[in-house]
């Protein structure tokens, strides 16, 4: 869903919009230019009512918006969105990377306008350049999160060989995890939390762990 600064806020919402195959094949004709809603019937096949549906879901959660122009309302795509999905045997998460960018579409074709076929050229070379170091960035990204997982895991094996309690094993490991706080511990793994709180405070009490205070939440840290 958009919210005021511009932002989605909610991943699930998101890809389980893309989840449709319909939608995805309305979204990538959009990325060609904007299209009114008999264009995208007559391009994709789907009945005008099928594709007033699927737009609809598109613009109420941001993805795409229109315009008037004569009798015909036009759809475009509303923004840059980058969905970052991380799944491995310690994390899953989905981020999403979005930002608006109807100013620049429009400084952006102000200045197509006056250019000349060798600055065409050029800004076409410059985009290739920008794309290689995206895929780049990408493949780096992933050898991180390959990196991070290695880790957790000699953190894991660590935890084996130090010799302590069963209660203390499972509070670090939940650390490690990025479980922080008493109650999330608690929850997660079926510990009373009064059990869960007398570990932390014996583990902080032996240096292994941090208390960090964030107004009324107490987090927790390895040390």
């Amino acid at each position: 869903m958009l919210v005021n600064d511009g932002k989605w806020n909610d991943p699930g919402e998101i890809l389980e919009l893309l989840g449709n195959d319909s939608r995805r094949k309305i979204l990538q004709l959009l990325t060609k230019k904007p299209c009114y809603v008999s264009e995208i019937s007559y391009a994709l096949r789907m009945a005008p009512k099928v594709v007033l549906e699927h737009l609809e879901k598109l613009e109420n959660a941001g993805l795409v918006r229109s315009y008037e122009e004569g009798r015909r309302r036009y759809y475009f795509i509303n923004g840059s969105i980058n969905i970052s999905i991380t799944i491995s045997p310690h994390r899953f998460s989905i981020d999403i990377i979005n930002k608006g960018f109807d100013q620049i579409d429009k400084a952006f074709n102000e200045i197509k306008n006056t250019l000349t076929e060798s600055a065409e050229k050029k800004i076409h070379k410059m985009l290739e350049r920008l794309e290689k170091i995206e895929r780049t960035f990408k493949m780096l990204q992933s050898d991180i999160s390959s990196r991070i997982d290695e880790l957790i895991d000699r953190m894991i094996f660590e935890l084996d060989s130090m010799g302590i309690d069963d209660i203390s094993k499972i509070v670090l490991y939940s650390l490690i995890k990025g479980v922080d706080t008493p109650d999330k511990i608690s929850s997660m793994f079926g510990i009373p939390y009064e059990d869960v709180v007398v570990c932390l405070t014996k583990l902080e009490g032996e240096g292994k762990v941090r208390r960090i205070e964030e107004g009324n939440i107490v987090r927790f840290r390895i040390v």
